[in-house]
C-alpha cells in the first residue's frame, strides 16, 4: 500500500503541530526548574500533605530522567533550559501553577464526585496527586497524539509513576486511548477537529458529572474559529462545569508593546503564531469567549499574586531566590490571565 503523501496544506499544518507540541518541552523544563530551586510544590496553595509533597518532587524528576531513554534531543533541551530559569520565570511558573490548582481544589471540595478533563495535557502531571487526593474524582488527559505517546511511554518506563498510577509496563490500550483506567485516560485527539473531540468525550465522561475543563496555554495557539466551536460544544456537553483558562492577553493600552513583541519573537526564533493574542487583548475581551457562562472571573497573574498569595507564602518566596526584577515580573504576569468560568 503506498503512504498518503502531504499535499502543501497538510505539511503546514503537520508542521505546525510538532512546533506547538515542543512548546510543551519549555513549560516542563520551567516546572522542573521551579521545583529544583523550591518554589514547588507550595504544600499549603496545592494542599499537599509531607508525603505527597516528597512524592510530587519525585514524580517530577523520574519523569525527566525516564524521558532521556525516549528523546536525548528532548532531555537536553529540557535540562539546559531548566538549569538557566532565572527568579522571574520561577516565579511566573509558582503563579500559573498553583492558580491552577487553587481554583480545581476549589471545585473538588464543593462537588463530591468530579470528572477532570485536561485538554492539551503535555507532560503535566497534575493528575497524580489529585488522584490520591479524591478518592472519587476521574481525570483524562487528551493531547495530539505524539504529545500522549511520549506521556504513555514515560508513565509505564517510570517505576514510581507506573507504581502511582497502577498501571501495567505493556501498553494494552485501544485507541485513541493509550491509559484506559476507571478513573485515568490518557488519549489521543486533534482538539481542532470538534467531531473528533465530541466523539471521544461521549466515550469518556458522563454529562451529569460535574465537570473541571482546563485548558493551558491551548487556546492562544488555537484560530479563533475552531477554539470558540471548543469552548461553545464542551459547555453545552456538561451540565455544571468550571472552564479553568491559563493563557498571554497581548495587552490593550495603546503603548502597549509586550503582544507585539512576542509575536515577532516567536515568529522568528520557533516560526510558531499565537492567532489571537491580539484579538483578545485584555482581560475583558479574553472572558467573552465564555458568555455563556452565568459566572466568569478573569484575574491577571499579578493581582493573583497580590491578592490571592499570602505574606507567609511571599516571604517563603523572597527565601528562595533573590529577585530583583520585580517591575520586569510585574509587566509579565499583567499578560497572563486566568479565568474561571462556572455553569
Amino acid at each position: 500500500m503506498t503512504p498518503h503523501k502531504l499535499d502543501d496544506k497538510e505539511y503546514k499544518q503537520v508542521a505546525m503541530e510538532r512546533i506547538i507540541q515542543q512548546t510543551d518541552y519549555d513549560a516542563l523544563s520551567c516546572k522542573l526548574a521551579a521545583i529544583s530551586v523550591g518554589y514547588l510544590p507550595s504544600s499549603g496553595l496545592q494542599r499537599l500533605s509531607v508525603d505527597l509533597s516528597k512524592k510530587y518532587t519525585e514524580w517530577h524528576r523520574s519523569y525527566l530522567v525516564t524521558l532521556k531513554k525516549f528523546s536525548r534531543r528532548a532531555f537536553g533541551k529540557v535540562d539546559k533550559a531548566m538549569r538557566s530559569s532565572f527568579p522571574v520565570m520561577n516565579y511566573g511558573t509558582y503563579l500559573r501553577t498553583v492558580g491552577i490548582d487553587a481554583a480545581i481544589l476549589e471545585f473538588l471540595v464543593a462537588n463530591e464526585k468530579v470528572q477532570v478533563v485536561n485538554l492539551g495535557c503535555g507532560s503535566d502531571l497534575r493528575m497524580l496527586p489529585l488522584l490520591q487526593m479524591f478518592p472519587h474524582l476521574a481525570y483524562v488527559d487528551i493531547d495530539y497524539n505524539e504529545s500522549v505517546e511520549l506521556k504513555n511511554s514515560i508513565l509505564r518506563e517510570s517505576e514510581i509513576l507506573r507504581t502511582s498510577l497502577g498501571l501495567s509496563k505493556e501498553d494494552t490500550a485501544k485507541s485513541p486511548f493509550l491509559i484506559d483506567q476507571e478513573r485515568y485516560k490518557l488519549a489521543a485527539c486533534d482538539l481542532n477537529d470538534i467531531t473528533e473531540t465530541t466523539r471521544l468525550l461521549d466515550v469518556c465522561t458522563k454529562r451529569e458529572i460535574p465537570t473541571i475543563v482546563i485548558s493551558e496555554c491551548l487556546l492562544c495557539y488555537m484560530h479563533n474559529n475552531e477554539s470558540q466551536l471548543l469552548i461553545n460544544t464542551i459547555m453545552s456537553k456538561f451540565s455544571h462545569g468550571l472552564w479553568i483558562s491559563y493563557d498571554p492577553i497581548g495587552g490593550s493600552q495603546p503603548n502597549d508593546r509586550f503582544g507585539a513583541i512576542m509575536q515577532s519573537n516567536l515568529k522568528e526564533s520557533r516560526n510558531l503564531e499565537m492567532p489571537t493574542l491580539m484579538t483578545y487583548n485584555s482581560k475583558e475581551k479574553y472572558a467573552s469567549r465564555w458568555s455563556a457562562a452565568p459566572n466568569v472571573i478573569v484575574n491577571d497573574m499579578w493581582e493573583i499574586f497580590n491578592a490571592q498569595i499570602p505574606e507567609s507564602e511571599r516571604k517563603r518566596l523572597r527565601s528562595l531566590q533573590f529577585l530583583d526584577e520585580l517591575e520586569e515580573l510585574k509587566v509579565m504576569q499583567t499578560h497572563y490571565i486566568l479565568m474561571k468560568a462556572q455553569w
